[in-house]
């Protein structure tokens, strides 16, 4: 399913992925495919799934509402 993408995963699974150059970065975007690291990176997903639908300022003024830091 994410071959040939950039992705991360839950540690325990990091070696199941064919290239491993991004399973240090908390939440990895490539096209449609949105993978973190798990669950105390819900918060990072979930803002970068409203920045993919809805753009970086919505992210950002979400973020901002929710008391997040992102930059």
């Amino acid at each position: 399913m994410v071959q040939g993408k950039k992705a991360t995963a839950y540690p325990a699974m990091c070696d199941k992925l064919s290239d491993q150059s991004h399973i240090h970065n908390r939440v990895v975007v490539d096209g449609n495919l949105i993978t973190s690291r798990g669950p105390g990176t819900s918060m990072e997903f979930a803002l970068g799934t409203v920045e993919k639908f809805f753009g970086r300022p919505k992210a950002l003024e979400l973020a901002k509402a929710l008391l997040v830091v992102r930059q």
